[in-house]
């Protein structure tokens, strides 16, 4: 972010309206209500594992991400 200087307080704007807490949690909830409205659900399952190696790691998280979509289906 680039440093602005001014000589006089007058020269300085305004500072923008902060949004209300209350507006973005009604916003978070909006969203929700649509994700859930046209299906997307996410759902990583519990818990901590280790795994041995990337792949590993990498299969173990396929399983469970899309199971109902093809992996080289990139229609979103």
């Amino acid at each position: 972010m680039a440093v602005r200087k001014f000589r006089r307080i007058e020269d300085v704007p305004d500072h923008p309206a902060r949004a209300n807490a209350l507006d973005g949690l009604r916003a978070a909830c909006e969203l929700s209500e649509l994700a859930a409205a046209i299906g997307i659900h996410f759902a990583a399952p519990r818990g901590v594992r280790r795994f041995r190696s990337i792949e590993e790691l990498d299969e173990h998280r396929r399983s469970w991400e899309l199971p109902d979509r093809d992996p080289g289906d990139n229609a979103s």
